[in-house]
């Protein structure tokens, strides 16, 4: 996975603002910076910079940056169709 930082879709990013902004509790799916997919249940917190980068804060203060994000609920981030998670049993 490339260290840069690449901007998400718009209107997914919308998505993640109104899960933040309401504080939502949220089931999370994303790619660690080593590549290490994990999937959380927690509430999001806000969004915020740290530099050039974009981060999503859980409320149990882990940050995820929000180009790792692969789904979050049922909603897949753009480029990760339904094919991605056939063998995603805890649905």
């Amino acid at each position: 996975m490339s260290a840069t930082y690449k901007p998400i879709n718009q209107e997914f990013h919308e998505v993640l603002d109104a899960l933040a902004v309401r504080n939502a509790y949220i089931r999370i799916q994303y790619f660690s910076d080593i590549h290490e997919f994990f999937t959380k249940n927690a509430t999001a917190k806000r969004l915020y910079f740290k530099g050039e980068e974009e981060y999503l804060e859980l409320a149990t203060g882990e940050q995820i940056h929000l180009d790792r994000i692969v789904r979050v609920g049922d909603i897949p981030a753009p480029g990760y169709d339904d094919d991605y998670f056939k063998c995603d049993v805890a649905k």
